[in-house]
């Protein structure tokens, strides 16, 4: 759907942009929005980062699965055949024989020091891939949000501009009025034309806005938008958050939030491969049965056929004497790649902590500039009445008009801004503090109210 204003008229010199018939009628429909837990299952399902992350968990699955079977016996199987030609001097007789084996080995590993470390260090990273996925679904979530209430805004922003439109036009054709029975001036004409064109160049650029929204949120949740631009945020309802919680949010974050827990268990994955390194000094034993099968036309030594099977039970012993220092140097190479996975540890702790402290500060401010935006709203209001009864009666001049409209509709812009940024700051602290999830979407998607309650865009005279 396109918004894009037309030239202006040759009477009003305002003209509603193009598709403001189709939004009004999308406004006055009465479908439903589409939910956001809908849109969120819809993005989840369609993004590739959480489809990697999804793949990245099943492979760190499969990987503790292989760990664990290193502890179970292996069975091999080998099988030969040999046919030879033997010829002896000085005959030199051609005397033909073959030879068939089959061996059957089965090996239970008895003492392996390495085996557990890994077994553990597979279940570190089986548990980094699920914070990783965690942390991918709540990121793909904050994005959905804020492209809602990017659209949401700059849908806002037409409809206002749409009713400066029309309240800019009134107040051209009352100033083109009392220009004709010579009360007003002919620059107050001029102002009002000038206003008018302003606010057209704004109905375009806001157009393109909300067209460009439109195109984002498609492309992130996979699914169309239309019933969306039907529903607002209920401006009496605003994030309730306590001014002195920010350790109580910093605390749920250390404990929840998924991108600390990948670092967590990165050091827990280093801590494991420290062992398994130390372990490479340690003796191994392992417990064997072979069974040989087999038979013979005759030998090299022998004409005659033979057949026979033989069966052995082995205990095997391997003491490292000796690697040129490679073992050494691998316990420094872990022992380097822990205090990595520690600072990465701490450098995750320090980022998700600001993380928090901002999207905190962030409601907090949203939510007082929402308050006070109220309020100012309606002093513009009233500023507005008595600058167009002032006119009327000759007192002030059409431009003390203008800037009031002007003045009302930037109050109410930032009005709606701030709402939505409140919401959008307030999804961000549940998200780096690892408690978003669909029940908030479900709370988020309470607030969304049909557009056609929300008295913010209706001028008030």
């Amino acid at each position: 759907m396109s918004f894009i204003a037309k030239t202006a008229s040759a009477c009003g010199r305002v003209a509603r942009p193009a598709g403001v018939g189709l939004l009004l009628l999308a406004l006055h429909a009465g479908t439903p929005g589409q939910g956001l837990p809908a849109l969120m299952r819809q993005a989840l399902g369609s993004d590739p980062a959480v489809a990697g992350a999804a793949a990245q968990l099943r492979a760190a699955l499969e990987r503790v699965q292989q760990a664990r079977g290193s502890f179970g016996p292996t069975a091999q199987l080998s099988a030969n055949y040999t046919d030879n030609r033997y010829r002896e001097a000085p005959e030199f007789d051609l005397r033909p024989f073959n030879g068939q084996q089959a061996v059957l080995q089965i090996t239970q590993p008895i003492l392996r020091g390495t085996l557990w470390p890994a077994l553990q260090g597979a279940r570190h990273q089986s548990h980094q891939a699920e914070a990783a996925l965690a942390q991918a679904q709540s990121e793909v979530v904050q994005r959905l949000v804020e492209a809602v209430f990017e659209l949401l805004k700059a849908r806002d922003t037409v409809g206002l501009v749409q009713a400066q439109q029309v309240s800019t036009a009134e107040q051209l054709a009352l100033a083109r009025r009392a220009h004709q029975v010579g009360t007003a001036p002919l620059t107050d004409v001029r102002d009002a034309e000038a206003r008018a064109d302003a606010v057209a160049a704004q109905a375009i650029a806001s157009s393109a806005e909300l067209t460009l929204r439109q195109q984002t949120l498609v492309e992130l949740a996979g699914a169309g938008t239309e019933t969306l631009l039907g529903r607002g945020l209920d401006g009496q309802r605003l994030p309730v958050i306590d001014p002195a919680s920010v350790l109580v949010w910093l605390s749920d974050a250390a404990t929840g939030s998924p991108q600390i827990a990948q670092a967590q268990w990165a050091l827990q994955m280093a801590e494991a491969e420290i062992l398994k390194a130390r372990l490479g000094h340690a003796p191994s034993a392992d417990l064997s049965y072979t069974l040989s099968l087999s038979k013979d036309t005759g030998t090299v030594t022998s004409p005659l056929a033979r057949r026979g099977d033989n069966s052995a039970i082995a205990l095997n012993v391997t003491v490292p004497l000796f690697a040129s220092g490679v073992t050494q140097s691998r316990v420094r190479e872990t022992l380097a790649l822990r205090d990595k996975a520690q600072s990465d540890l701490d450098l995750a702790r320090r980022t998700v902590g600001l993380a928090v402290r901002q999207a905190f500060t962030g409601t907090l401010s949203a939510v007082a500039q929402a308050q006070g935006l109220e309020a100012a709203v309606r002093s513009q209001e009233l500023a507005l009445r008595v600058s167009r009864r002032a006119y009327e009666v000759g007192t002030k001049a059409n431009a003390d008009v203008l800037d009031a409209q002007s003045k009302l509709f930037d109050a109410r812009r930032d009005l709606s801004r701030a709402r939505y940024e409140a919401w959008n700051n307030f999804i961000k602290l549940k998200s780096q503090s690892g408690q978003l999830g669909e029940a908030d979407l479900t709370h988020l998607d309470a607030q969304l109210v049909d557009w056609r309650s929300e008295p913010m865009l209706t001028p008030r005279r």
